[in-house]
């Protein structure tokens, strides 16, 4: 299993959830891999491209095709794509395995010019999903009943995980590790391991809260949620950027 990769450019996205009730993302998905077969980048898929926890099986049938479609004009541009697998997609591990355009990792090590990036989806480090595997996937199938009542849901729980890590690093103040709002300390602390190890950056997704944190020894991002918007990290050989895709201007 191919875990190491060289590149001169890639971009990085996750949590699509291509099955979802509420996920949105087909459209703006679809232009956004036939812009990165265009521009020649190769891709990573971080993890949850696909639903099963919170499936309809009705947009899956839907979605999934033409997004497959676009998928393969990259590879026949010449550039590849990977996956890295997700807790929410992990049982379709053998179907993707044997799908040809992607190439399947549990991770990815990126060499892309003088910088070494690491790239997981991230729910090994989430310390609910750790501890308590079992609740944390009933309570992520009994969400799913609730995105069917209504979307807002979802926009609320997001809001008031961020409000939770403010309140949190409030009250304990500067003994607090730094952490993107709405996000666990448990990410950056993984981070700042991953990155003594000699990684300048590290890309999770899973938690759907974009954004970039500087560590002591490199940098941590997370690329978010196309549940949300259309966030993706670029890798270049000059630099590791976070920004949203907008069909006309791209990267």
């Amino acid at each position: 299993m191919i875990i190491d990769v060289t590149t001169e450019k890639m971009v990085v996205i996750s949590d699509l959830h291509l099955g979802n009730p509420f996920s949105e993302a087909k459209k703006s998905l679809i232009e956004f891999l036939y812009w990165a077969a265009e521009n020649k980048y190769d891709v990573c898929i971080n993890g949850d491209g696909l639903e099963i926890a919170q499936v309809s099986f009705r947009k899956m049938a839907e979605d999934v095709p033409e997004v497959f479609r676009a998928v393969k004009a990259i590879t026949k541009a010449g550039n590849r794509v990977f996956y890295v697998v997700g807790n929410h997609d992990i049982v379709l591990e053998n179907f993707l395995e044997d799908w040809g355009p992607l190439t399947l990792a549990p991770f990815l090590n990126v060499q892309c010019g003088k910088q070494r990036i690491r790239i997981e989806h991230g729910h090994l480090y989430d310390p609910f999903f750790v501890k308590r595997p079992d609740l944390y996937e009933f309570l992520t199938w009994l969400g799913g009943f609730a995105l069917m009542v209504s979307p807002r849901i979802y926009k609320a729980w997001i809001k008031f995980e961020e409000i939770k890590s403010r309140l949190r690093r409030r009250f304990r103040g500067s003994s607090e590790v730094p952490c993107l709002p709405g996000e666990h300390p448990d990410f950056v602390i993984a981070a700042e391991e991953i990155c003594s190890r000699g990684f300048d950056a590290i890309i999770f997704g899973h938690t759907h809260h974009p954004g970039t944190i500087d560590l002591p020894q490199g940098r941590y991002f997370n690329s978010g949620s196309w549940m949300i918007s259309p966030t993706y990290i670029g890798i270049t050989s000059q630099d590791v950027v976070l920004t949203q895709f907008e069909a006309d201007k791209g990267l």
